[in-house]
């Protein structure tokens, strides 16, 4: 059976720094200021991510409406995925079929799948952390990716569908630091301009995983 899982950074019983994707926790390093995020894709095996592509503007208004109206509330569902994001899935499909090796996209968009998918949906506001989605919806902040001897910031940008495997699914961690604004430097800046602060609003995230056999499964029967 697929499922929802609904994580809301405002709600304090919820971790901030819980990584939805590695069921770990998540401690940004303790450093000085984070240098000028830029709006491209790090060099990190696995990550696929660019910047140009992006869901439909109404899909993502509608996607974004629903999930507020529907996931955070006191009597939200947690299970069976909607047919709302059932479709999503199709429109990323269709989407990354040209940007992903095929062996990625099969592994993502199986014709008979064999395994319950898990749809992990993130709402965060200004100044609040939490990790990195697949789906952004809302507006662009700054992420942090750290490996064990490397940290870089990038910033995707509203509507921007990241997919991580390999290296970057499993050798990095990523996650949204805590702020109320970014420091942001696009590709066509000159080397003089170093940046601009860019302004945070609400956002909600959404992430999708294959579990494991069996972990869909919840209590006894």
């Amino acid at each position: 059976m697929d499922s929802v899982q609904t994580e809301s950074a405002v709600e304090p019983h919820l971790s901030t720094f819980l990584d939805s994707l590695f069921d770990e926790p998540f401690s940004p390093l303790e450093a000085g200021p984070a240098p000028a995020a830029l709006i491209d894709a790090p060099p990190i095996p696995g990550l696929f991510f660019t910047p140009s592509l992006r869901l439909p503007a109404d899909l993502a208004d509608s996607v974004m409406n629903y999930c507020l109206e529907t996931f955070f509330t006191a009597d939200s569902p947690s299970s069976g995925l909607p047919p709302l994001l059932t479709s999503l899935l199709d429109v990323l499909s269709d989407l990354l079929r040209p940007t992903l090796p095929p062996e990625i996209h099969s592994l993502l968009f199986p014709t008979v799948p064999t395994r319950a998918r898990q749809a992990i949906i993130n709402r965060y506001d200004p100044g609040e952390g939490i990790t990195a989605p697949s789906l952004a919806v809302g507006v662009s902040c700054s992420s942090r990716l750290d490996s064990k001897d490397q940290a870089v910031w990038s910033v995707p940008p509203e509507r921007s569908i990241i997919v991580m495997s390999g290296d970057a699914r499993y050798n990095w961690t990523h996650g949204i630091e805590k702020k109320t604004a970014d420091y942001v430097q696009s590709p066509d800046m000159s080397a003089a301009d170093r940046g601009r602060w860019v302004e945070r609003t609400m956002r909600v995230s959404i992430t999708f995983r294959w579990l494991l056999p069996g972990a869909e499964v919840v209590g006894g029967a």
